[in-house]
C-alpha cells in the first residue's frame, strides 16, 4: 500500500493543472530530484492542506487512474 505523500506526488506528476504555491506559469511537472521542489499535490496552490482537498476536484479523478 503506498503512502498519501507518494499518492499525492503521482497525482501532481499528472495532473494537467498542476501549479506548485509561488510558481510563475512558465514550468509544469518538472521534478529535480528535490522533495521539497517535487511535484506533489501539498505544494500545488489548487490544493487546500487544512481540508486536504484539491480547488479543482481533480484528484479523485486522476487517482483512480493511477
Amino acid at each position: 500500500m503506498k503512502n498519501q505523500n507518494q499518492v499525492y506526488r503521482q497525482v501532481a506528476e499528472e495532473c494537467s493543472e498542476y501549479c506548485p504555491c509561488g510558481c510563475d506559469h512558465s514550468v509544469k511537472n518538472v521534478s529535480t530530484g528535490d522533495d521539497a521542489k517535487s511535484p506533489s499535490c501539498l505544494n500545488c496552490k489548487h490544493f487546500s492542506s487544512s481540508s486536504q482537498h484539491c480547488n479543482l476536484d481533480l484528484y479523485d479523478q486522476i487517482v483512480t487512474k493511477l
